[in-house]
């Protein structure tokens, strides 16, 4: 028997600035470039506007059916280029009938769903050169520059912010990859869904 079911996770985008400072004794000087942090932005934007990561119309146990990251939510990162950014991607154990909470301890309404990301950060949308992130129980996280770093000596200390200073000079885009699998079991007919909490910040 097939059944129609559209499968589909939204998200939610939450980018958070920071600034994290250390107090140490110690007789040597030291510049703490990430304590600048609080003074730059980071923007993250919907690449692919107004899609969502759908799986389509799926047939009842019809088992493993994967998302790939041709097909994947494309998010971008717009920040400076010389900072770390640290991204989590935290997703739903189960997509829900409806979007219905009661579905959650029900197998009959819910569909396992399983996260899988990755990210870009040379400078263009190509997500054959994309980095895996490390993802254990549905949580994904990973800290890299927005603009990866070449081999060799190491980069001159970043430009501070100053009077008169231009962050547009310094800006760079990295992007994120966001797919997954779903197991589909004897589950009802419907429109499943569920939430991806995406949360970004300088180091």
């Amino acid at each position: 028997m097939i059944i129609c079911l559209r499968k589909y996770l939204s998200f939610f985008i939450l980018a958070v600035i920071f600034t994290y400072c250390s107090i140490q004794n110690s007789f040597a000087q030291e510049i703490d470039f990430g304590s600048y942090s609080s003074a730059y932005s980071v923007t993250l934007s919907e690449v692919n506007i107004g899609e969502n990561l759908d799986f389509g119309l799926l047939v009842q146990n019809e088992g493993l059916v994967s998302v790939p990251i041709a097909d994947s939510k494309v998010l971008s990162i717009l920040g400076v280029k010389y900072l770390d950014v640290i991204v989590d991607i935290t997703a739903d154990d189960y997509l829900l009938l409806n979007g219905n909470l009661s579905c959650s301890t029900d197998p009959s309404c819910r569909i396992p769903y399983t996260l899988q990301a990755s990210y870009a950060n040379n400078g263009s949308n190509t997500f054959s050169e994309a980095v895996n992130f490390t993802v254990v129980s549905n949580v994904a996280s990973a800290q890299f520059p927005i603009k990866r770093r070449t081999s060799g000596p190491p980069s001159p200390p970043p430009t501070p912010v100053y009077e008169g200073y231009n962050p547009n000079l310094f800006q760079e885009t990295a992007y994120l990859y966001i797919y997954g699998s779903l197991n589909v079991g004897n589950v009802t007919a419907g429109s499943y869904t569920s939430d991806i909490m995406v949360t970004i910040s300088y180091d």
